[in-house]
């Protein structure tokens, strides 16, 4: 049983990549190592493309295979900005590029779920990472948490957990801002967490996708960064939420070296690297967030309050994120619960069903707040408040 510091057997069986065995020698060699180890051309692309002369004349690698943890500049920016801002103390070589936060996390669960081992689930949680569970042959033990919070703040979390814990479980997967509640775990929260997987040993997989996404007086926390927390922690990152890029398919993982050893053995087999040309493109806004990410947040929370205000029924309004999720059993005035959601289509609306994010919320919905423009978002309103009429 791979509990913390163990690695699921697959870590074993796979290899790496083919090179990694020459890694530090290669390194040590610099500019003087020919390379003609790898199927990759030295020259650029002869054909226009839609970049900036300046940047494909900066970045002379940009169509190449860079590093299968990533590009080494942007991992340095990384590195100073976790230290910044999460109090993170990590230095590049404990960064690894993928392929958005679904890469980082499917690999996060090939690499320390075993078939027939048990990952606890705190609930409402991310759709995906579920299946992401099964496909590593694992089992998801869903614990229904961030919305009971909301009512019961001083919840004695360790007590709480030990209820739902199996001697089959691993690890623990925590998202904080979390998607779809909205809920913030604050630092007692984080810390009764944090205890629990250390006394059993559990891995932390830590989902920060919503990673400075935070209104009011809320303050994201990095769970890696409590007192001896880091070592058994895989935290999570993306570029798809504060920097406003989803398209580009560019996350991020921190942990341990010995760690990202082992997830880079499953990413190497799924995409080798992520792109290098993603990777190149966000060092300078990595580097420069501070500066603009505030002027964005407030923004997104103005939206917040926007919905809050005009949406009839009232709903607990999010402490982070994109979300408002609530339950529409109330409001269903003799209605199905699918007739409503296909009202809501019929309306012109599209929402997300509950039951995707946890089999206690068969009878909520979610709504974004930040897909669409404002005169798009109160369009939304008020056909919504068509179909509940609070």
């Amino acid at each position: 049983m791979p509990k913390y510091p163990d690695f699921a057997d697959r870590c074993a069986s796979v290899t790496g990549s083919v090179f990694e065995k020459f890694r530090s020698k290669m390194q040590s060699q610099g500019d003087r190592m020919v390379g003609l180890h790898i199927g990759d051309s030295y020259a650029a692309p002869p054909y226009d493309l839609p970049l900036d002369k300046g940047f494909i004349s900066d970045h002379p690698g940009f169509n190449r295979y860079c590093d299968t943890f990533g590009v080494r500049e942007l991992r340095e920016a990384i590195a100073e900005k976790l230290q910044k801002e999460n109090r993170l103390s990590v230095d590049a070589d404990e960064i690894m590029m993928t392929a958005g936060a679904c890469n980082a996390l499917n690999v996060s669960t090939q690499g320390l779920v075993n078939p027939g081992e048990d990952i606890m689930l705190l609930s409402p949680y991310w759709p995906f990472f579920r299946g992401m569970v099964h496909l590593a042959g694992g089992n998801p033990i869903e614990v229904p948490f961030y919305t009971r919070l909301y009512e019961e703040p001083d919840l004695d979390i360790v007590s709480y957990l030990e209820h739902h814990l199996t001697p089959s479980t691993v690890a623990v997967y925590v998202n904080t801002p979390n998607n779809p509640s909205g809920k913030v775990l604050n630092r007692s929260q984080l810390d009764q967490i944090g205890k629990f997987a250390k006394h059993h040993r559990l891995w932390l997989v830590s989902d920060e996708a919503y990673d400075g996404m935070t209104y009011d007086d809320h303050v994201h926390l990095t769970t890696a960064s409590f007192p001896g927390m880091f070592d058994q922690t895989l935290s999570i990152f993306t570029f798809s939420k504060v920097y406003m890029f989803s398209g580009l398919r560019l996350g991020y993982v921190v942990a341990r070296k010995p760690v990202l050893r082992n997830l880079n053995k499953m990413m190497v087999h799924q995409l080798y690297s992520p792109p290098t040309v993603a990777q190149q493109m966000m060092v300078e806004p990595v580097r420069t967030r501070a500066e603009w990410s505030g002027k964005f947040v407030t923004h997104f929370q103005e939206l917040r309050d926007r919905f809050a205000e005009r949406f009839r029924p009232q709903t607990q309004v999010p402490e982070g994120t994109y979300y408002f999720f609530f339950p529409i059993d109330k409001l269903l005035n003799g209605r199905g619960y699918w007739e409503v959601i296909n009202d809501c289509l019929d309306a012109g609306v599209a929402v997300a069903p509950g039951q995707d994010f946890g089999r206690d919320y068969a009878d909520w919905i979610r709504v974004c707040f930040t897909g669409e423009a404002p005169d798009r978002l109160d369009l939304a309103i008020e056909r919504l408040n068509t179909v509940f009429p609070g």
